[in-house]
């Protein structure tokens, strides 16, 4: 089946599409069609059972127009004041995956937890990510932390909603001290970016899954 063009990926997700333009126009830089596809790799049967699911279409990009890696640290400065900053910076600075960005290209992307990922422990979600691939049809996994800062960052900037006020994304980006990042609880202090241990659980700690496609 052939991909669905960005005119018909608009008709099902509505203003759930952060396409080329609004990424232009959320990092005020002209990305031309010779840089990104302005087409999303999906065909249409898999982007209708994904809207009617919750998820979203994105766009990522791993840098700017002029050559500048969007990282977490370069996004949180353009889009969000940090609520994890002390006195030396954010607690995840000198992290590995705070130097890491995203891959080019199109992602779905649920803009909130599935419920049955909820209140489970690390390896108990990993289960449920599996059970609910089977359902979409497509192999989902979680996304990484620069992943969903960038979801989430631009998507409140071309839309004026936040994603994840009063949930939690967990990760699968590691951190040094062996748990896994989860960010969530975004207010007007910034998107929050706390590391748990795999045996954590709680009711607004999730998996927002993702599926992806390269350029």
């Amino acid at each position: 089946m052939q991909p669905a063009g960005i005119d018909e990926a608009r008709r099902i997700f509505g203003a759930d599409v952060l396409g080329r333009e609004e990424i232009s126009a959320a990092l005020r830089a002209d990305f031309s069609q010779s840089t990104v596809d302005a087409a999303p790799p999906f065909a249409p049967d898999l982007l209708m059972r994904a809207a009617d699911e919750g998820m979203m279409l994105v766009l990522r990009v791993p840098r700017t127009a002029d050559g500048t890696p969007l990282t977490i640290l370069e996004l949180g400065a353009r889009f969000s004041a940090s609520a994890d900053r002390g006195p030396d910076g954010p607690w995840f600075s000198r992290e590995p995956f705070a130097l890491e960005t995203c891959g080019l290209g199109w992602a779905l992307v649920e803009k909130q937890p599935f419920s049955q990922s909820r209140n489970l422990s690390y390896p108990e979600q990993e289960e449920e990510l599996r059970k609910r691939s089977g359902r979409l049809g497509a192999k989902l996994r979680r996304r990484t932390a620069v992943e969903i800062v960038y979801d989430t960052l631009l998507y409140a900037a071309a839309r004026g909603e936040r994603l994840l006020d009063t949930d939690w994304d967990w990760s699968s980006s590691p951190t040094s001290d062996g748990g896994f990042v989860t960010a969530g609880q975004f207010d007007d202090r910034g998107l929050r970016l706390v590391g748990y241990s795999q045996a954590v659980r709680f009711d607004s700690l999730g998996i927002c899954a993702t599926f992806d496609a390269a350029p």
